[in-house]
């Protein structure tokens, strides 16, 4: 729980500050008078920059700076046992820095880089006294080296025998973060207005690229994994959930229910529903569960076994409300009429549409209640399946998760397949008014689509007929919307390209250039429970976007912004960036598309696939990586390219050597690696 305060309370700081540092930016007067306190801070990051003149200096301070002050930070939280008073003292210091006169770009960054420290430090709070002092030695003395590694003095030195020492060494101290920063951005930021505020905007951009790993950190961990609009570099977990009521209590529940419903006469050509809640006061009385199948219904709803399998996935402290407006019991007939509604169970799709309601998910529930062997839950996007008998639960996203269900081959029911529909809206407490809003809109259009099923499940007419059709017909289109492409990346993308296109393209450029990267680094580390369908697509579609960027900035540079055409090709690079990608290619036949995603290393692919050993591998240490490598110097080969994009092919090598380095060390978090060779 302090983690998620602190995450939260970083979050809100940097919303505030971030946005006023904006607009203040982009109304800044052109050359205003200077306050004292402008003043006072350009004179003292003036002093700061005569000591760090050099860019080697400058780029190990981005390491050592904030690791000294992680391990401080970790220290008083280890002792105090609680992150409580250095997330305070961390949001307080943030704010502190924006009456000082320090330039709102830089308060925003250096708020980015103080929230980075905040939760590195609450993460490694459980080590040793020891590694926190060699940490914290290790970032101070790190500093110490990288100006006697330079030849540059320290700006300690040039105070160490005044009189104030302490007083220069405590604003030193309080101002280092955003001196550093100071030492790699423009002078100009806080007087820059009309065509220079544009100008700025694009610098500060730029300097992103310096930045990319610390706000990845942080970001990374601004938005809830557990609800919508996740970034598409986050890891994304599988949201099919499984568990299986075994209990005295529950089976009866079950057993009484499923004979209620058989002395009902269930239709044998179409599907049939008895609702929990009536969905509207028109609802005779016969399709509505009576209280003793009501009760037992809610009692199974709300079951230890049940409760527990949502908590385990979630915080235990999440809300967990049952939408007994959505809830129903659901016959399948053992035949299906084709060009009915009935047949959308058979399609592809996805339940409901409001994917967008962030924090907040509402599950539908799949409870068996009878011997089903023929009828399987397909779950394409994990990819997973199930088919669910008696007592079997099976749990997915209504909103958000592609699934079908499929008629097994050689299997048949002797008798109707019945099942419970049990849905729950689930979000953390402070969530509550999104999940309200989740469960208001998700109930509203269960009773919609209720009314158009029912109208559509045995058509007559010509508009019946053309009504069940266009059920299904959308169903497919969503469906494939979905898989395909994924709404979350759609508005990500459409985001940025809206914001690229009304201020300026390095927006669109950082942020669809390097999100596979951080995918790939994510996706390594947690590896259980991913949604592996939805890892591959996602990487696919942001690779494709990086590299098609790459191609057009190589062309534009190649003919002088397409207004000429080519003149002396580059004939080296372009071999390396032929050789390199058709290596990568080949290397991707040996493994296989799932094999080259982690296929191996998240158990998607089959033993006999472990290990490949011919060319490349066996030759060349990590083909995939370096051919690829190798590609993009190919492209940073040409002069102007590498003039107009000078820091884009080595932010994607910084960031791929990243993950190369975490293979080869087999960094992640609890699953086991790979020891054993198969032949």
């Amino acid at each position: 729980m302090q983690s998620k305060r602190l995450v939260w309370a970083l979050a809100l700081m940097l919303c505030i500050v971030g946005t006023a540092g904006f607009f203040w930016g982009k109304k800044a007067p052109a050359a205003p008078k200077l306050t004292p306190a402008e003043a006072h801070f350009t004179a003292l990051g003036d002093k700061f920059k005569s000591f760090h003149k050099d860019p080697v200096n400058i780029a190990l301070h981005f390491v050592t700076t904030p690791l000294a002050l992680v391990a401080a930070v970790s220290m008083v939280n280890k002792a105090s046992r609680s992150s409580v008073l250095t997330m305070l003292a961390t949001v307080a210091y943030s704010i502190s820095l924006t009456d000082k006169g320090i330039p709102p770009q830089n308060v925003v960054a250096s708020t980015v880089m103080m929230g980075v420290i905040g939760v590195l430090a609450q993460k490694t709070q459980a080590l040793s006294w020891g590694v926190h002092a060699a940490l914290f030695l290790t970032g101070y003395l790190g500093q110490e080296l990288a100006h006697h590694a330079t030849g540059e003095a320290t700006m300690q030195s040039s105070y160490q025998g005044d009189e104030t020492f302490l007083s220069q060494l405590a604003e030193h101290t309080y101002y280092l973060v955003p001196l550093v920063f100071d030492a790699v951005m423009p002078g100009h930021m806080d007087r820059a207005s009309g065509i220079e505020a544009r100008s700025f905007m694009t610098d500060w951009v730029v300097r992103v690229y310096h930045l990319l790993p610390f706000m990845a950190v942080l970001v990374a961990n601004f938005v809830s994994k557990d609800g919508a609009m996740c970034f598409p570099w986050q890891f994304q977990r599988s949201r099919v959930l499984m568990c299986k009521l075994t209990s005295r209590e529950d089976v009866a529940n079950l057993d009484l229910i499923r004979s209620w419903t058989m002395r009902q006469g269930p239709s044998k050509t179409t599907s049939s529903h008895w609702w929990h809640t009536a969905p509207s006061p028109q609802t005779p009385p016969s399709q509505v569960l009576p209280a003793e199948q009501r009760k037992a219904f809610d009692q199974i709803a709300k079951c230890k076994t049940i409760t527990d399998m949502f908590h385990s996935a979630f915080a235990s402290s999440w809300t967990l409300d049952v939408l007994n407006g959505m809830n129903e019991v659901y016959v399948s007939s053992p035949t299906t009429v084709k060009k009915t509604s009935d047949e959308v169970f058979y399609t592809k799709h996805i339940d409901g549409p409001y994917y967008y309601v962030p924090f907040a998910s509402c599950f539908r529930m799949i409870i068996g209640m009878d011997a089903n062997e023929e009828i399987t839950t397909v779950f394409d996007m994990v990819p997973t399946e199930q088919a669910a008998q008696k007592g079997d639960v099976l749990a997915f996203d209504f909103h958000r998760e592609c699934h079908y269900i499929r008629k097994n081959e050689g299997k048949s029911n002797s008798d109707f397949r019945i099942v419970l529909k049990v849905h729950y809206c689930v979000y953390p407490k402070w969530a509550l008014p999104f999940g309200l809003l989740l469960g208001w809109l998700s109930t509203r259009y269960n009773k919609a689509f209720r009314a158009l099923f029912l109208f559509t499940i045995n058509p007559k007419t010509p508009f019946e007929h053309f009504s069940a059709w266009n059920v299904v017909f959308w169903t497919k289109v969503v469906y494939a919307a979905e898989a395909y492409f994924g709404y979350n990346n759609a508005l990500y993308i459409s985001l940025l390209a809206l914001l690229g296109w009304r201020f300026n393209y390095l927006i669109f450029l950082v942020g669809t250039s390097f999100v596979h990267y951080l995918r790939y680094i994510n996706t390594y580390y947690h590896r259980d429970n991913v949604a592996y369908t939805v890892f591959k697509r996602d990487v696919l579609i942001f690779k494709s976007l990086a590299v098609a960027q790459l191609c057009y900035h190589y062309a534009h540079a190649l003919t002088a912004g397409f207004t000429a055409a080519p003149g002396e090709l580059d004939t080296v690079g372009l071999a390396m960036i032929a050789g390199g990608y058709a290596l990568s290619v080949y290397t991707t036949h040996q493994l296989g598309v799932d094999g080259t995603y982690f296929g191996i290393e998240l158990g998607f692919v089959k033993k006999q696939k472990h290990f490949v050993q011919s060319f490349p591998y066996g030759v060349i240490p990590h083909p995939m990586i370096l051919s690829q490598v190798v590609a993009l110097l190919g492209f940073h080969k040409l002069a102007a390219f590498r003039a107009a994009w000078p820091y884009l092919v080595p932010a994607h090598v910084c960031l791929y050597l990243i993950h190369m380095v975490q293979e080869h060390f087999d960094v992640h978090a609890g699953a086991q690696p790979l020891k054993k060779k198969v032949a």
